[in-house]
């Protein structure tokens, strides 16, 4: 497997989009801290914005800000992943070479779980500096309390880079490929959801669309919290960390398991 990575690592290194993605997804993650210094906050009296940079919700407001930056950048990643291979034809040159298509998926799945989780320690490290730097008295409960981000952090990672790679892998063309990931993560998966299951089978599983289960895992701050207080709304705007958690992570086993199919049995 790790023969596997180093090749991928290899293919990857001088690719100019490839650095500018990940750059711009480092760059980009902490760029919260710095401006909350320059951009003018509401009044205390409003909403504290510092509160949001401090433990234990340092955790929950960085996992949202990233849920953006891993949808857009490490989405386009798990694109390229696959349709670069077709557009420089080193897909067959490998195979003719000698790796075996399951050997050419496992280098694949190596690098999707290579970023993923180098994303989510990027992500903790964020986290840490940020929230060590705004949270005035520091207890170990406060640090580790929303620690269960973690994991889902890197299960959101996995879960929206292993849907642009299937993507990928059934147009094989970037350009299209990346224009249908986007297309159906903003705005075709809602229009299922809303349009058509809504109307036909009720809301009742509405949440549990495989995009909207990765969003879940991640979601925006206290949505669920805000709804019931503005609205009297009982119900969950948002499915539930375990729900999201098991959801997600069969969507994404049965992703893999579509993309292995597709690479061994159809024609190159």
């Amino acid at each position: 497997m790790l023969n596997l990575l180093i090749l991928e690592w290899k293919k990857f290194r001088k690719f100019t989009i490839f650095r500018v993605l990940v750059f711009l997804y480092l760059l980009l993650l902490p760029a919260i801290f710095f401006l909350s210094k320059v951009v003018p906050k509401p009044p205390e009296e409003i909403i504290s914005f510092k509160s949001f940079l401090m433990f234990p919700n340092i955790w929950i407001f960085l996992g949202y800000v990233g849920n953006w930056l891993v949808f857009f950048f490490l989405g386009f990643i798990g694109v390229l992943a696959i349709t670069s291979e077709y557009a420089n034809k080193t897909l067959r040159q490998n195979i003719i070479t000698g790796v075996t298509r399951q050997q050419f998926f496992l280098s694949k799945l190596s690098l999707i779980v290579f970023v993923s989780l180098g994303a989510t320690l990027y992500y903790i490290l964020c986290c840490g500096l940020i929230g060590f730097l705004h949270t005035d008295t520091l207890y170990m409960s406060k640090v580790f309390q929303n620690i269960d981000y973690i994991p889902r952090y890197f299960l959101m990672c996995m879960g929206y880079m292993t849907f642009a790679f299937l993507v990928g892998l059934l147009l094989k063309r970037t350009g299209f490929a990346l224009f249908l990931y986007l297309l159906y993560v903003m705005v075709l998966e809602s229009m299922f959801r809303y349009g058509i299951h809504s109307s036909f089978f009720g809301s009742k599983g509405i949440n549990f669309y495989p995009m909207n289960s990765v969003e879940d895992l991640a979601p925006i701050p206290f949505a669920n919290q805000a709804s019931s207080l503005l609205e009297g709304n009982q119900d969950s705007l948002l499915l539930s960390p375990i729900e999201a958690s098991i959801t997600a992570a069969v969507y994404i086993i049965l992703m893999l398991v579509a993309s292995y199919y597709l690479l061994t049995k159809r024609d190159l």
